[in-house]
């Protein structure tokens, strides 16, 4: 038994108006899924920038401690030398011999040479130390600012996702929308009847116009 052209078209209609359904459904859950990942891999990136800023803050924390450390161990070790050669001249002076002068004098003076010479040392070791931790804790902010670049990229990334799903969605409406209007606009074409458009009006009759140029004269007496 054949079907009609109005169920034909009730079915043309409602499988069109289901594809579209599942289309704006399908399209807003991809965008949707889209968006939480970009979403969980901000949240990740900031996570690692958070870790490598904390760090970078420790390194220069170091590297202030380290160069503090430095000065101070310059300090000691001149006040070492200083007390040294004290007992040095103490122990010339109870000799009985002239604690300034000739071989007595060149021994202070070496003292006071090796022991500036180490605290020189001591101070740029804490200063070269001082410094590679420092270049760390850039190193650590480079870092941090990559992260923090990507953390940024993600996120615009998930907020374009979101809109696109919904345009996307919008999109896939509008065409079922049309599509429906297109299949309904060929049903109403296709029936053989004629409009309610007045072509003619008399005291006697009605003329109806066709979209097809047919016209119809209904009398009224």
């Amino acid at each position: 038994m054949a079907m009609s052209a109005a169920a034909v078209t009730a079915i043309s209609l409602a499988s069109t108006a289901l594809s579209t359904g599942m289309g704006v459904y399908q399209a807003i859950g991809q965008s949707k899924a889209q968006q939480a990942q970009m979403e969980a891999q901000s949240k990740q990136a900031k996570y690692q920038a958070d870790i490598a800023r904390q760090n970078q803050q420790l390194a220069e924390e170091q590297a202030s401690a380290q160069r503090r450390e430095g000065y101070e161990n310059m300090t000691a070790k001149r006040q070492e030398t200083a007390r040294l050669i004290g007992r040095q001249r103490a122990a010339m002076g109870a000799s009985g011999a002239s604690v300034d002068v000739g071989s007595n004098l060149d021994l202070q003076a070496d003292t006071a040479a090796q022991g500036e010479m180490d605290a020189i040392s001591l101070y740029h070791k804490g200063q070269d130390a001082g410094y590679q931790t420092q270049l760390q804790g850039w190193n650590f902010g480079q870092e941090a600012a990559g992260h923090e670049a990507s953390a940024a990229a993600y996120a615009s990334a998930a907020d374009k996702a979101g809109s696109n799903g919904w345009m996307n969605a919008a999109g896939t409406a509008l065409g079922g929308i049309a599509a429906m209007g297109s299949t309904w606009g060929k049903y109403q074409s296709s029936q053989d009847s004629y409009t309610t458009l007045w072509d003619k009006v008399t005291p006697e009759t009605l003329t109806m116009r066709h979209p097809s140029g047919k016209t119809a004269t209904i009398r009224t007496r």
